[in-house]
């Protein structure tokens, strides 16, 4: 059987697939249900290589995520929500990390709920403890970086810790140039980008 997503091992359907619940239509009746005021709608994306299975539904679930992370930027509520579930999900498939480092970048700039950073935190945290990075954690760096909680906070210094200096993933030297007083005026040289996390 072939695989895709590297050490993920995701079966060609589901890595090129939309995930369960995450469908065009699936997602406006979510956004309206959340009385979201952004126009997600009207996404579309024509076009697709012949050999990508259910590939019509494919583009229009892309569209439609790039549409919410617009709407993230314009401070819609609804698409904010969306954009912290994706994150949740946590599903490995085709343009998936693209999906949510885009996401990412654009919460940076809105304001969350208490609950929603919570979340959030949890699913970093998650990923840290559990070593399960991929290449968009340089850009949730840059967002958890304005949102750690004292856990991470604490997390984070322990793992700044036990790394030499020259090892430090990107994500990681900048959090710590960012957030942590210890560290805060040391200088970290280039990280390989060979060395990035792979999704």
């Amino acid at each position: 059987m072939s695989t895709f997503g590297g050490r993920f091992q995701v079966p060609v359907e589901t890595y090129h697939g939309v995930p369960r619940g995450w469908s065009r239509t699936e997602l406006v009746a979510a956004h309206r249900a959340l009385e979201g005021v952004h126009p997600i709608a009207d996404s579309t994306e024509p076009g697709a290589p012949e050999w990508l299975p259910d590939r019509k539904n494919w583009l229009q679930y892309r569209a439609t995520m790039y549409r919410i992370s617009d709407g993230v930027r314009a401070h819609d509520t609804a698409c904010i929500e969306l954009a912290i579930r994706y994150i949740e999900l946590r599903h490995i498939g085709s343009y998936s990390g693209f999906i949510r480092a885009r996401l990412a970048r654009a919460l940076k700039g809105v304001t969350l709920s208490t609950d929603q950073v919570k979340r959030l935190n949890r699913v970093f945290i998650s990923v840290v403890e559990s070593h399960d990075y991929t290449e968009e954690f340089n850009s949730y760096a840059k967002l958890w970086a304005r949102i750690a909680s004292p856990e991470a906070r604490s997390l984070v210094e322990a793992t700044a810790r036990r790394c030499a200096l020259p090892s430090l993933r990107p994500w990681l030297r900048y959090f710590a140039t960012e957030t942590l007083p210890l560290t805060a005026t040391t200088t970290y040289p280039d990280f390989p980008r060979s060395q990035a996390p792979q999704a």
